[in-house]
């Protein structure tokens, strides 16, 4: 506890008031908690020798900050509370406010009204990352630094721009909420981020799409409903939920040669058929033929009865297959694809000597490596709607196809691909300008020996 000598010495003011001796009482005999420092109204004496603020803030509520330990910072605390008063500046009702409150209300009011996967995605978000840096800590207390150093840290951890982004986006609500539904008047410290401290999401490595002919060589060594399964996730560029939740109503096969698909739902991670989260991933989209012809052959093999409302891709008992299963399947086929000459479709998935050469075992088979999948970046299911994406013209296209909301989001993910194509396409027509204003004909270009003539003649 300080002493009075040294606080009263600490505000080195000259002449400074003493404090009371003996300390007041109040009317029930006990010490008063503040006394008023004379000729500073607004500045209070403790107990302990140590000073406190009272004011009164925008709202014409009471309100009371320090200890401080000297007469001066007391000052100054005053003339800061009364400036901010004054210029209608509200300070917070709930200063006392923890993180883990804030979250754990956000998480049951907020987050249980969304979806199963979006819900734990969030509490994995808070529990394993948020709370045990900022659980007890004040919202008050957490400032842009700390924002900022948990990307740092969160970074030097090796997690992915993308998770970090999305850790920054569960504390950015939190703080949000907290403003909104917890009477927390503070400053969100994710809103004052530079851009240089935000994750950078545009340098997470782009994800390996499957070429063509991997794709052929994994859909052959893929088992029926597999093949089935794979094929058409290939062509329509849809993801595996949205897949899994289609019921033979959801396809208009009886003209062939106008056959669409509809997408309005998807199964969840629980099995459970849920309707699709916005309103432009709703659409119908065409089949070419061939692909409503595969449809049409694979309800003829379907063990379980076939109704407008049985899924498309079912268990033996009509249940929707597991999302795990998919992988499992896709996974399998990987393993077991081969090229024409026989050797692995994907040489990563197996040992190799220290000559580089494939391990086989006593039967003359390969050796699989016991690795993550994570580990070798192998192209996933999701890679074939990427696939299916880079095989249109433009962006406009690929938006029709995946169901963006906007071109924007669409060029924003594929932003390098689309704009190698308009390079070439630009080439090519900056060729014929070329051609066309020397007079030659664009049909024939000059022959290679010609050429070099032409750029010897030049040297």
């Amino acid at each position: 506890m300080a002493s009075w000598g040294a606080a009263v010495e600490a505000g080195g003011v000259s002449g400074a008031p003493k404090p009371p001796r003996p300390w007041p009482t109040d009317a029930r005999g006990r010490l008063k908690r503040r006394v008023a420092v004379p000729g500073n109204r607004g500045v209070y004496w403790r107990a302990d020798g140590l000073f406190e603020v009272g004011y009164r803030d925008a709202d014409g509520r009471q309100r009371w900050r320090g200890p401080f330990e000297t007469l001066t910072s007391a000052r100054l605390a005053r003339d800061d509370a009364r400036l901010k008063a004054r210029g209608g500046e509200r300070e917070s009702a709930n200063p006392r406010l923890k993180f883990g409150e804030a979250a754990d209300r956000w998480l049951a009011e907020q987050v249980s009204e969304l979806r199963p996967s979006t819900r734990a995605g969030y509490r994995t978000y808070v529990e394993k990352h948020l709370r045990p840096r900022w659980g007890n800590r004040r919202l008050d207390a957490i400032d842009v630094s700390d924002a900022a150093r948990l990307v740092r840290e969160l970074r030097a951890a090796g997690l992915a721009e993308w998770t970090i982004s999305g850790i920054c986006r569960a504390a950015n609500r939190v703080f949000k909420f907290a403003r909104r539904h917890c009477a927390w008047r503070g400053d969100n410290p994710f809103a004052e981020l530079e851009t240089s401290e935000r994750p950078k999401v545009s340098m997470t490595p782009s994800r390996r799409i499957y070429t063509d002919s991997e794709l052929a060589q994994v859909i052959a060594a893929a088992t029926e409903p597999w093949k089935t399964l794979f094929r058409l996730a290939s062509v329509v560029g849809a993801r595996e939920s949205e897949l899994l939740g289609l019921w033979w109503e959801d396809l208009g096969l009886a003209d062939l040669d106008r056959a669409t698909i509809r997408f309005r739902f998807q199964v969840d991670r629980d099995g459970k058929r849920v309707e699709l989260k916005t309103e432009e991933s709703k659409a119908t989209l065409p089949l070419p033929r061939s692909t409503a012809l595969m449809l049409l052959k694979h309800k003829a093999r379907t063990p379980a009865p076939t109704t407008p409302k049985s899924y498309v891709f079912s268990t033996r008992i009509g249940r929707p297959i597991h999302q795990r299963n998919v992988l499992r399947a896709l996974y399998r086929a990987q393993e077991r694809a081969r090229t024409p000459e026989g050797l692995p479709t994907f040489p990563e998935l197996y040992e190799h000597d220290r000559r580089g050469g494939l391990v086989v075992d006593d039967d003359g088979a390969f050796v699989l490596r016991d690795v993550k999948r994570s580990q070798l970046r192998l192209p996933d299911f999701h890679a074939l709607r990427h696939g299916a994406a880079m095989d249109c013209d433009d962006a406009e296209e690929a938006r029709d196809l995946l169901r963006h909301k906007n071109s924007n989001v669409t060029r924003a993910i594929y932003r390098a691909h689309f704009g190698d194509r308009r390079r070439e396409l630009l080439r090519a027509r900056m060729e014929t300008r070329m051609e066309t204003s020397s007079g030659a004909n664009p049909e024939s270009g000059p022959d290679e020996s010609t050429a070099q003539s032409e750029i010897r003649d030049v040297r």
